[in-house]
């Protein structure tokens, strides 16, 4: 088995209230996969007027990805829990 290069599909996993990495860094194109490891929903909302990016209502084990096309920080957030946030900065 190998295992996925972390520079191809970045994952941020929801648990526990938080998303992990609260930081990520990845390069332009790249395709970011959000999923919901907590067993209530959230949200990963862009934190930018107008929103770049927001998913549905993500329930356990559902997924939300976006593609990051241009250079930047991108903030999030949890819609449903603004407490929890998050950035993917865009090299």
């Amino acid at each position: 088995v190998v295992a996925p290069q972390k520079t191809e599909s970045p994952e941020v996993k929801i648990d526990n209230f938080s998303f992990g990495p609260p930081t990520l860094s990845v390069a332009v194109g790249t395709t970011v996969t959000w999923t919901n490891r907590d067993d209530i929903p959230h949200t990963v909302t862009s934190s930018d007027d107008p929103k770049v990016f927001k998913s549905k209502v993500l329930d356990t084990d559902e997924k939300f990805s976006f593609t990051f096309t241009k250079a930047g920080t991108y903030p999030y957030f949890c819609s449903i829990h603004p407490k929890m946030t998050a950035k993917v900065i865009v090299q």
